[in-house]
Protein backbone atom coordinates (compact mmCIF):
# COMPACT_ATOMS: atom_id res chain seq x y z
CA UNK A 1 0.00 0.00 0.00
CA UNK A 2 1.64 3.23 -1.32
CA UNK A 3 0.84 6.27 1.05
CA UNK A 4 0.50 9.28 -1.02
CA UNK A 5 0.83 12.61 1.22
CA UNK A 6 -0.61 16.34 -0.43
CA UNK A 7 -0.08 19.47 0.75
CA UNK A 8 -0.52 23.12 -0.32
CA UNK A 9 1.77 24.23 2.42
CA UNK A 10 5.20 22.59 1.48
CA UNK A 11 7.61 24.96 0.02
CA UNK A 12 11.92 25.20 0.14
CA UNK A 13 11.70 27.70 3.48
CA UNK A 14 8.16 26.34 5.23
CA UNK A 15 8.59 24.71 8.49
CA UNK A 16 6.27 22.14 10.62
CA UNK A 17 4.34 20.40 7.57
CA UNK A 18 7.82 20.10 5.62
CA UNK A 19 9.89 18.66 8.38
CA UNK A 20 6.74 16.04 9.03
CA UNK A 21 6.67 15.08 5.69
CA UNK A 22 10.53 14.77 5.36
CA UNK A 23 11.20 12.55 8.42
CA UNK A 24 7.94 10.33 7.28
CA UNK A 25 10.03 9.69 4.30
CA UNK A 26 13.13 9.02 5.83
CA UNK A 27 10.78 6.61 8.22
CA UNK A 28 9.15 4.70 5.07
CA UNK A 29 12.38 3.91 3.29
CA UNK A 30 13.86 2.63 6.48
CA UNK A 31 11.11 0.49 7.18
CA UNK A 32 10.34 -0.48 3.40
CA UNK A 33 6.69 1.21 2.97
CA UNK A 34 4.78 2.87 0.29
CA UNK A 35 5.17 6.45 0.21
CA UNK A 36 5.14 9.48 -2.06
CA UNK A 37 4.29 13.24 -2.06
CA UNK A 38 2.32 15.55 -4.10
CA UNK A 39 3.46 19.05 -2.89
CA UNK A 40 3.33 22.64 -5.03
CA UNK A 41 6.79 23.88 -6.89
CA UNK A 42 7.77 26.58 -9.20
CA UNK A 43 8.13 24.08 -12.17
CA UNK A 44 6.04 20.91 -12.43
CA UNK A 45 8.94 18.48 -12.06
CA UNK A 46 9.72 15.12 -10.05
CA UNK A 47 12.10 14.22 -7.49
CA UNK A 48 12.52 12.44 -4.28
CA UNK A 49 12.78 12.49 -0.52
CA UNK A 50 14.73 9.57 0.49
CA UNK A 51 13.06 7.40 -1.20
CA UNK A 52 9.51 8.66 -2.03
CA UNK A 53 9.07 10.06 -4.79
CA UNK A 54 7.91 13.92 -4.86
CA UNK A 55 5.74 15.40 -7.74
CA UNK A 56 5.92 18.85 -7.90
CA UNK A 57 2.97 20.59 -9.36
CA UNK A 58 3.34 24.07 -10.97
CA UNK A 59 1.86 26.63 -8.19
CA UNK A 60 1.34 30.55 -7.92
CA UNK A 61 2.90 32.67 -5.36
CA UNK A 62 1.78 36.75 -4.87
CA UNK A 63 5.46 37.22 -3.62
CA UNK A 64 8.84 35.12 -3.26
CA UNK A 65 9.03 36.53 0.17
CA UNK A 66 5.63 34.82 1.47
CA UNK A 67 7.48 31.32 0.98
CA UNK A 68 4.97 29.17 -0.12
CA UNK A 69 3.39 28.37 -3.74
CA UNK A 70 -0.25 27.55 -4.15
CA UNK A 71 -2.22 24.85 -6.75
CA UNK A 72 -4.92 26.96 -8.21
CA UNK A 73 -6.72 24.00 -9.82
CA UNK A 74 -7.63 20.60 -8.92
CA UNK A 75 -6.30 18.84 -12.27
CA UNK A 76 -2.75 18.82 -11.61
CA UNK A 77 -3.28 17.31 -8.27
CA UNK A 78 -5.40 14.61 -9.62
CA UNK A 79 -2.59 13.68 -12.50
CA UNK A 80 -0.42 13.32 -9.81
CA UNK A 81 -2.20 11.00 -7.96
CA UNK A 82 -3.24 9.12 -11.16
CA UNK A 83 0.40 8.52 -11.57
CA UNK A 84 1.20 7.82 -8.45
CA UNK A 85 -1.64 5.27 -8.14
CA UNK A 86 -1.87 5.21 -3.84
CA UNK A 87 -3.48 3.12 -1.88
CA UNK A 88 -4.38 5.59 0.69
CA UNK A 89 -4.75 9.32 0.19
CA UNK A 90 -3.28 11.98 3.30
CA UNK A 91 -4.35 15.33 2.93
CA UNK A 92 -2.32 17.61 5.16
CA UNK A 93 -5.02 20.91 4.62
CA UNK A 94 -8.32 22.22 3.38
CA UNK A 95 -7.10 24.15 0.57
CA UNK A 96 -5.78 21.01 -1.49
CA UNK A 97 -9.03 20.60 -3.04
CA UNK A 98 -10.39 17.92 -0.68
CA UNK A 99 -13.51 17.42 -2.16
CA UNK A 100 -12.35 16.83 -5.66
CA UNK A 101 -9.76 14.48 -4.81
CA UNK A 102 -12.41 12.57 -2.61
CA UNK A 103 -14.64 12.27 -5.63
CA UNK A 104 -11.52 10.95 -6.91
CA UNK A 105 -11.02 8.55 -4.36
CA UNK A 106 -14.06 6.78 -3.96
CA UNK A 107 -14.36 5.68 -7.45
CA UNK A 108 -11.18 3.79 -6.96
CA UNK A 109 -12.02 2.58 -3.52
CA UNK A 110 -9.55 4.58 -2.44
CA UNK A 111 -9.40 5.91 1.55
CA UNK A 112 -8.87 9.54 2.17
CA UNK A 113 -7.34 10.21 5.72
CA UNK A 114 -6.48 14.28 6.60
CA UNK A 115 -3.89 15.47 9.07
CA UNK A 116 -4.90 18.52 10.85
CA UNK A 117 -1.55 20.40 11.60
CA UNK A 118 -3.76 23.34 13.18
CA UNK A 119 -6.97 25.39 12.75
CA UNK A 120 -6.84 27.12 9.91
CA UNK A 121 -9.18 29.98 11.00
CA UNK A 122 -6.25 31.29 13.34
CA UNK A 123 -5.05 32.59 10.39
CA UNK A 124 -7.41 35.29 10.02
CA UNK A 125 -5.72 36.53 13.30
CA UNK A 126 -2.64 38.01 11.49
CA UNK A 127 -4.99 39.95 9.22
CA UNK A 128 -5.84 43.78 10.50
CA UNK A 129 -8.58 43.81 12.85
CA UNK A 130 -11.80 44.68 10.31
CA UNK A 131 -10.82 41.94 8.16
CA UNK A 132 -10.76 39.40 10.32
CA UNK A 133 -14.34 38.38 11.09
CA UNK A 134 -15.29 38.01 7.63
CA UNK A 135 -11.72 35.81 6.88
CA UNK A 136 -12.46 33.81 9.61
CA UNK A 137 -16.15 32.83 8.56
CA UNK A 138 -14.66 31.89 5.27
CA UNK A 139 -12.12 30.04 6.79
CA UNK A 140 -14.35 27.54 9.04
CA UNK A 141 -16.58 26.83 5.78
CA UNK A 142 -13.47 25.92 3.88
CA UNK A 143 -12.52 24.11 6.89
CA UNK A 144 -15.83 22.63 7.30
CA UNK A 145 -15.72 21.03 3.98
CA UNK A 146 -12.23 20.00 3.67
CA UNK A 147 -12.72 17.69 6.95
CA UNK A 148 -15.98 16.22 5.51
CA UNK A 149 -14.06 14.73 2.82
CA UNK A 150 -11.79 12.36 5.05
CA UNK A 151 -12.99 9.07 6.74
CA UNK A 152 -10.51 9.70 9.52
CA UNK A 153 -8.99 12.99 10.77
CA UNK A 154 -5.53 12.83 12.58
CA UNK A 155 -4.42 15.30 14.69
CA UNK A 156 -1.51 15.97 16.41
CA UNK A 157 -2.70 17.97 20.01
CA UNK A 158 -5.35 18.07 22.10
CA UNK A 159 -5.59 21.60 21.74
CA UNK A 160 -6.35 21.13 18.28
CA UNK A 161 -8.74 18.52 18.48
CA UNK A 162 -10.59 20.95 21.18
CA UNK A 163 -10.87 23.33 18.49
CA UNK A 164 -11.93 21.32 15.55
CA UNK A 165 -14.51 19.63 17.28
CA UNK A 166 -17.50 21.16 16.67
CA UNK A 167 -16.44 20.60 12.94
CA UNK A 168 -15.72 16.82 13.13
CA UNK A 169 -17.61 14.31 11.48
CA UNK A 170 -14.96 11.57 10.63
CA UNK A 171 -13.23 9.79 13.20
CA UNK A 172 -10.60 11.63 15.28
CA UNK A 173 -7.27 10.50 16.43
CA UNK A 174 -4.99 12.25 18.60
CA UNK A 175 -1.15 11.41 17.21
CA UNK A 176 1.46 13.75 18.30
CA UNK A 177 4.46 14.84 16.23
CA UNK A 178 7.93 13.99 16.68
CA UNK A 179 11.81 14.94 17.09
CA UNK A 180 14.75 14.05 14.80
CA UNK A 181 16.66 13.02 18.41
CA UNK A 182 19.52 11.67 15.99
CA UNK A 183 20.04 15.35 14.78
CA UNK A 184 18.88 17.39 18.09
CA UNK A 185 19.50 15.29 20.92
CA UNK A 186 23.53 14.68 19.53
CA UNK A 187 23.99 18.45 18.73
CA UNK A 188 26.63 20.21 20.83
CA UNK A 189 27.26 23.67 21.58
CA UNK A 190 29.59 25.68 19.46
CA UNK A 191 31.28 28.57 21.30
CA UNK A 192 32.69 30.17 18.39
CA UNK A 193 29.38 30.26 16.54
CA UNK A 194 27.95 31.81 20.21
CA UNK A 195 30.57 34.28 20.35
CA UNK A 196 30.05 35.64 16.32
CA UNK A 197 26.17 35.86 17.07
CA UNK A 198 26.43 37.12 20.58
CA UNK A 199 30.08 39.01 21.33
CA UNK A 200 30.89 40.60 24.29
CA UNK A 201 30.11 37.94 26.74
CA UNK A 202 26.30 38.67 25.91
CA UNK A 203 23.27 35.71 25.82
CA UNK A 204 22.48 34.63 22.69
CA UNK A 205 18.65 34.34 22.33
CA UNK A 206 17.65 32.77 19.24
CA UNK A 207 14.15 32.31 17.63
CA UNK A 208 13.47 29.72 14.50
CA UNK A 209 9.97 29.97 12.30
CA UNK A 210 8.44 31.75 9.69
CA UNK A 211 7.84 35.44 9.88
CA UNK A 212 4.04 35.89 9.53
CA UNK A 213 1.99 38.00 11.62
CA UNK A 214 0.01 35.45 13.02
CA UNK A 215 2.78 33.74 14.55
CA UNK A 216 3.38 36.45 16.91
CA UNK A 217 7.21 37.72 16.06
CA UNK A 218 6.29 41.20 16.11
CA UNK A 219 6.68 41.20 20.36
CA UNK A 220 10.35 40.02 19.43
CA UNK A 221 12.44 43.46 19.34
CA UNK A 222 9.73 44.08 21.93
CA UNK A 223 11.26 41.15 23.98
CA UNK A 224 14.60 42.21 23.41
CA UNK A 225 14.28 45.98 24.33
CA UNK A 226 12.39 44.94 27.71
CA UNK A 227 15.22 42.39 28.51
CA UNK A 228 17.45 44.03 31.40
CA UNK A 229 20.35 41.48 31.16
CA UNK A 230 22.95 42.21 27.69
CA UNK A 231 21.48 40.03 25.64
CA UNK A 232 21.37 39.39 21.30
CA UNK A 233 18.40 38.25 19.40
CA UNK A 234 19.09 35.78 16.28
CA UNK A 235 16.18 34.96 14.21
CA UNK A 236 16.55 31.97 12.27
CA UNK A 237 13.39 32.05 8.97
CA UNK A 238 12.19 34.12 6.78
CA UNK A 239 8.62 36.14 5.67
CA UNK A 240 6.50 38.29 4.75
CA UNK A 241 6.75 39.96 7.82
CA UNK A 242 10.46 40.52 7.99
CA UNK A 243 10.40 43.93 6.74
CA UNK A 244 8.44 45.06 9.10
CA UNK A 245 10.07 43.18 11.88
CA UNK A 246 13.26 45.11 11.10
CA UNK A 247 11.40 48.70 11.10
CA UNK A 248 10.15 47.32 13.91
CA UNK A 249 13.63 46.86 15.56
CA UNK A 250 14.76 50.38 14.33
CA UNK A 251 11.93 52.03 16.24
CA UNK A 252 12.92 50.76 19.53
CA UNK A 253 16.89 51.26 18.93
CA UNK A 254 17.30 47.21 19.06
CA UNK A 255 18.63 46.78 15.26
CA UNK A 256 21.70 46.58 16.57
CA UNK A 257 21.75 43.77 18.96
CA UNK A 258 19.24 41.75 16.55
CA UNK A 259 20.23 39.51 14.01
CA UNK A 260 18.34 37.75 10.91
CA UNK A 261 19.69 34.75 9.52
CA UNK A 262 17.36 33.95 6.90
CA UNK A 263 16.08 30.42 6.84
CA UNK A 264 18.38 27.48 7.68
CA UNK A 265 17.47 24.91 5.79
CA UNK A 266 20.43 22.34 6.57
CA UNK A 267 19.09 20.76 10.43
CA UNK A 268 22.30 19.76 11.55
CA UNK A 269 23.33 23.31 11.55
CA UNK A 270 19.91 24.04 12.87
CA UNK A 271 20.39 21.53 15.27
CA UNK A 272 23.71 23.55 16.48
CA UNK A 273 22.51 26.67 16.37
CA UNK A 274 20.15 25.52 18.84
CA UNK A 275 22.37 24.02 21.03
CA UNK A 276 24.97 26.89 21.07
CA UNK A 277 21.92 29.39 22.09
CA UNK A 278 21.56 30.00 25.79
CA UNK A 279 17.59 30.54 25.35
CA UNK A 280 15.37 29.77 22.99
CA UNK A 281 11.88 31.79 22.57
CA UNK A 282 8.81 31.31 20.98
CA UNK A 283 6.20 33.72 20.69
CA UNK A 284 3.51 31.96 18.91
CA UNK A 285 0.32 32.25 21.79
CA UNK A 286 -1.92 30.32 19.48
CA UNK A 287 0.83 27.83 18.68
CA UNK A 288 -0.49 24.41 17.32
CA UNK A 289 1.85 21.92 18.80
CA UNK A 290 5.42 23.23 19.10
CA UNK A 291 7.86 21.42 16.99
CA UNK A 292 10.50 24.02 16.91
CA UNK A 293 10.94 24.30 20.70
CA UNK A 294 10.95 20.99 21.54
CA UNK A 295 13.82 20.49 18.69
CA UNK A 296 15.41 23.38 20.79
CA UNK A 297 15.24 21.33 24.34
CA UNK A 298 15.88 18.10 22.73
CA UNK A 299 19.60 20.32 21.77
CA UNK A 300 19.62 21.37 25.47
CA UNK A 301 18.72 24.99 24.95
CA UNK A 302 16.45 26.02 27.76
CA UNK A 303 12.98 27.44 26.23
CA UNK A 304 10.05 30.59 26.46
CA UNK A 305 6.99 30.23 25.06
CA UNK A 306 3.18 31.30 26.25
CA UNK A 307 1.50 29.00 28.31
CA UNK A 308 -1.36 28.73 25.72
CA UNK A 309 -1.91 26.71 22.85
CA UNK A 310 0.15 23.54 22.06
CA UNK A 311 2.88 25.26 23.95
CA UNK A 312 1.05 24.65 27.51
CA UNK A 313 0.47 21.35 25.94
CA UNK A 314 3.60 20.39 25.43
CA UNK A 315 6.21 22.40 27.09
CA UNK A 316 4.95 21.44 30.76
CA UNK A 317 8.69 20.18 31.14
CA UNK A 318 11.85 20.60 32.38
CA UNK A 319 14.19 23.57 30.64
CA UNK A 320 10.92 25.29 29.82
CA UNK A 321 9.38 28.11 31.30
CA UNK A 322 5.99 29.20 30.40
CA UNK A 323 4.50 32.95 30.54
CA UNK A 324 1.39 34.66 29.89
CA UNK A 325 0.43 35.10 26.20
CA UNK A 326 0.33 38.10 24.18
CA UNK A 327 3.33 39.62 26.46
CA UNK A 328 6.61 40.80 25.16
CA UNK A 329 7.61 41.51 28.93
CA UNK A 330 6.68 38.89 29.88
CA UNK A 331 8.48 36.96 27.50
CA UNK A 332 11.66 39.22 28.83
CA UNK A 333 11.37 38.24 31.77
CA UNK A 334 10.47 34.26 31.25
CA UNK A 335 14.40 34.81 29.35
CA UNK A 336 15.90 36.09 32.13
CA UNK A 337 14.30 33.31 34.41
CA UNK A 338 15.78 30.68 31.77
CA UNK A 339 19.27 32.54 31.55
CA UNK A 340 19.86 32.00 35.36
CA UNK A 341 18.69 28.76 35.20
CA UNK A 342 20.66 25.48 34.93
CA UNK A 343 20.34 23.99 31.07
CA UNK A 344 18.08 21.56 30.85
CA UNK A 345 18.93 17.63 30.31
CA UNK A 346 17.01 17.56 26.99
CA UNK A 347 15.09 14.96 27.31
CA UNK A 348 12.03 14.21 25.06
CA UNK A 349 12.41 10.66 24.16
CA UNK A 350 8.52 10.17 24.42
CA UNK A 351 8.26 12.55 21.66
CA UNK A 352 10.18 10.48 18.87
CA UNK A 353 9.24 10.29 14.84
CA UNK A 354 9.53 6.36 14.73
CA UNK A 355 6.30 6.10 17.34
CA UNK A 356 4.08 9.03 15.48
CA UNK A 357 4.62 7.19 12.00
CA UNK A 358 4.40 3.80 13.61
CA UNK A 359 1.27 4.62 14.83
CA UNK A 360 -0.13 6.06 12.06
CA UNK A 361 0.76 3.06 9.52
CA UNK A 362 -1.43 1.38 11.77
CA UNK A 363 -4.11 3.40 11.09
CA UNK A 364 -3.60 3.60 7.40
CA UNK A 365 -4.02 -0.59 7.40
CA UNK A 366 -7.29 -0.24 9.46
CA UNK A 367 -8.91 2.26 7.33
CA UNK A 368 -7.66 0.60 3.82
CA UNK A 369 -8.97 -2.91 5.06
Amino acid sequence: MRVVDVTQWYGPTSGGIRTYLHAKAAFAAANGLGHALVVPGAVAEDGTVSASPVVAVRGRTPTDRWGYRVVTRSGGLIAALDRLEPGLVMLHDCFSFPGAIASWASTRRVPVAMMCHSDAVLTADGLPRPLRPAVRAALRRVQRRGLAAAALVVIPSHTTAGRLAPDLRADAVHVPLGVDLGTFAEARRDPELHDRLAPDGAALVLHAGRLSSEKGVLALPRMLASLRVPARLAIAGTGALEPRLRREAMRLGVAGRMRMLGHVADRDALATLMASADCFVHPNPAEAFGLAPLEALAAGCPVVAPASGGCRENLDRDGCVLVPPGDPDALARGVEVALAAPRPSGDVSDLDWGRTFTREWELYRALAA
